[in-house]
């Protein structure tokens, strides 16, 4: 996969998993408890795993970062416009990205992914 792709993928991945698989109740109450929030985490991880060809680590650090960040928002106040939420989740996302083209051979590069269901090298 070559980066456009890569990227069109992850960035499609964040926005379905963050906003399709989010249900109602997940949004009105992952501020409110860590399971949920964790269950929120967990769906919008699920995208990259079927998906965007990740690997291991980059999908530990995908759940973990979102774990953090959307508290960040919801339960402490701390982001207050979405945009900013976004942009960390964006952060995230091309350091993963840039680090998986960086370093092919990491644990972060494409020989270490898992194979997704978008077929492709």
């Amino acid at each position: 996969m070559d980066v456009l792709a890569a990227v069109l993928v992850w960035l499609a991945c964040h926005f379905v998993g963050d906003f399709a698989f989010q249900s109602g109740w997940m949004s009105a109450n992952k501020g409110k408890s860590w399971e949920i929030n964790a269950y929120h985490a967990a769906t919008y991880t699920a995208v990259f795993v079927l998906f965007a060809r990740a690997t291991p680590a980059a999908i530990a650090i995908i759940f973990l970062t979102h774990c953090i960040i959307d508290p960040l928002k919801t339960r402490y106040n701390i982001i207050k416009p979405i945009w900013v939420d976004q942009a960390l989740h964006f952060m995230v996302i091309f350091a993963l990205l840039a680090l998986q083209f960086a370093f092919p051979d990491s644990i972060f590069g494409l020989h270490a992914a898992l194979p997704g269901l978008i077929i492709g090298k």
